[in-house]
């Protein structure tokens, strides 16, 4: 029997003609099942603030909708904003914001989130999270869909293929609490590649990186920039050092020279941060 969720998903596509747009990696979520797996983990009260990337259709907006004081939805698409209309029906905890989040002030969102549960596209979900979890220090879950591959590096650990940017960057703010595979039939259209569900838990102030993050950024930024390089000469190049300041850097975390990127840990990146603001 086809689902409700189904039901209103396909009727909007049909009412309004959409075809969804490749270049913007829309593929609409159809199936209600994957909903109530979402609310379960992002454990949502009623005082909670939830930011959406991608409403789409609207379907998780009004989910969200019903269990949260208020939502922050935003949808870089305005041919959408008539089914956005239809599907939430004038919901008052709802604000859509038709611009793209990466330009967008998250700081000055009113009030501010306190949750995050979205279906990412799959050219925003890095660089969203990168910028939202360090500039969004009051968003204590995130609960997203995600490219399969996106999630794997996000979880990966040091001296792995896929561990980067992304792996270090979000594990220095958050811990990976679970990762679930997607079936390509909840989306339409169905995408070219797998996705996951994955659900990040902020970490405690204590336990969160006290460099700069501009400087954090850039340190690990030039530590992966060029990864067939060893990290004294990754770092010399990329932050503009002299060998021997990098060399120096270095061995005061007693890493061996010839050391690369991928070995270190995320916490080490921080360390490496801290000794490098002090050189400039």
């Amino acid at each position: 029997m086809t689902s409700d969720l189904r039901q209103v998903s396909l009727a909007r596509i049909q009412e309004f003609g959409i075809t969804p747009k490749r270049d913007l990696g829309q593929n609409f979520l159809i199936d209600d099942n994957i909903l109530g797996v979402i609310l379960a983990h992002l454990g949502c009260d009623p005082d909670d603030v939830v930011l959406e990337i991608g409403a789409g259709l609207g379907v998780l907006t009004g989910a969200l909708a019903r269990v949260a004081r208020h939502v922050h939805a935003f949808e870089v698409d305005r041919s959408l904003e008539g089914p956005l209309a239809a599907t939430l029906r004038g919901d008052a905890n709802v604000t859509l914001h038709f611009q793209d989040v990466l330009k967008a002030s998250l700081e000055a969102l009113d009030p501010l989130p306190s949750l995050c549960a979205s279906n990412l596209p799959y050219s925003v979900a890095g660089p969203f999270l990168i910028e939202s979890l360090q500039r969004l220090p009051g968003v204590r879950r995130y609960c997203v869909m995600v490219q399969r591959e996106v999630a794997d590096r996000m979880a990966a650990a040091p001296g792995t293929k896929a561990y980067g940017v992304l792996s270090v960057w979000v594990q220095l703010y958050s811990e990976v609490a679970r990762v679930r595979p997607l079936s390509r039939s909840i989306f339409y259209p169905q995408p070219h590649v797998d996705s996951s569900l994955i659900v990040l838990d902020r970490l405690p102030p204590e336990r969160l990186p006290s460099c700069d993050p501009a400087g954090l950024r850039a340190v690990i930024q030039a530590a992966f920039g060029q990864r067939r390089k060893t990290l004294v000469n990754a770092l010399s190049a990329g932050l503009r050092l002299s060998r021997e300041q990098t060399l120096a850097l270095v061995d005061t975390l007693g890493l061996p020279k010839d050391v690369r990127a991928e070995r270190l840990g995320p916490g080490q990146f921080a360390e490496l941060a801290e000794r490098a603001g002090c050189l400039s």
